[in-house]
């Protein structure tokens, strides 16, 4: 398996990152547990027998996906060589291109075509046209994305703020932190945050610090126990029921396994 990250050059405002994942034969059959990334996203798959498992739900993965928040982990397999491409958002940045409610699609994976089909197809034209120039389909795709009115308001400047305090503090606060400086009380943030982002704040702060903590690990920069109290948790039993939360494993399970795509993302 390999995981390949392209630059974003012109849409930084609404895309984290572009990659490419590829499956060649010596991995396949390839089966991961992935875990909570704080993304919304579009993938699209050339070739076959990609699949996912949700609650019990089997979804075979084919052309353009539409990726929702998720709060815990789910099982992806891959069981045929191929490759697929992507993106992933920034945090409001679905929500003001399709003006959509996006908690509608927490915890899935969904064709977008039978969520907007015009729209759908404009990207999976530059997704087949391109499938051996890289560098070319993220430039179409940065292209099309800026032809694409954005909805911008109050309400989404509001909580491109909140984004923002969660993002430097590293999610080491609280929500009735973030109520200081909005205009508006918990019970509207609540509301415009789900509605936007696909979860809700508090769940958003925590997703976000537990990446900041995987994230330092997998990189070397602190050891696992100094990560768990520079992050807040209270003790290691408390990590652990997040780590569990998020994972379905035990810390010591998941670092035992080879979680190589989660790992890979992790490290970038």
């Amino acid at each position: 398996m390999k995981l390949t990250y392209f630059n974003v050059k012109k849409v930084n405002h609404l895309v984290e990152e572009f990659y490419h994942i590829s499956y060649s034969k010596d991995c396949i059959p390839f089966k991961t547990v992935m875990i909570p990334l704080g993304f919304t996203g579009f993938t699209y798959v050339y070739g076959d027998r990609q699949k996912t498992i949700i609650n019990k739900k089997t979804t075979l993965l084919k052309k353009l996906i539409l990726n929702g928040q998720f709060y815990k982990s789910y099982d992806f397999s891959v069981e045929a060589v191929g490759f697929s491409c992507g993106l992933n958002f920034k945090p409001t940045a679905l929500y003001k291109l399709t003006n959509l409610n996006i908690s509608k699609f927490t915890n899935k994976n969904l064709y977008f075509n039978e969520i907007d089909a015009i729209l759908s197809e404009k990207f999976e034209q530059i997704f087949k046209r391109n499938s051996q120039n890289f560098n070319t389909l993220f430039q179409e795709i940065e292209n099309l994305l800026l032809t694409i009115p954005l909805i911008e308001n109050k309400n989404t400047q509001a909580i491109d703020k909140v984004i923002n305090t969660i993002h430097q503090k590293e999610g080491m606060l609280s929500v009735n932190e973030l109520l200081s400086s909005l205009p508006f009380g918990q019970k509207t943030l609540e509301t415009q945050f789900k509605k936007m982002v696909g979860l809700t704040p508090a769940k958003y702060i925590r997703i976000h610090r537990f990446l900041n903590l995987m994230k330092q690990y997998e990189n070397n920069a602190i050891s696992l126990k100094d990560l768990i109290y520079m992050y807040d948790y209270y003790d290691e039993s408390h990590f652990s029921r997040d780590f569990k939360s998020f994972t379905t494993k035990s810390p010591s399970k998941f670092f035992a396994d080879e979680f190589t795509l989660v790992k890979k993302a992790l490290k970038k």
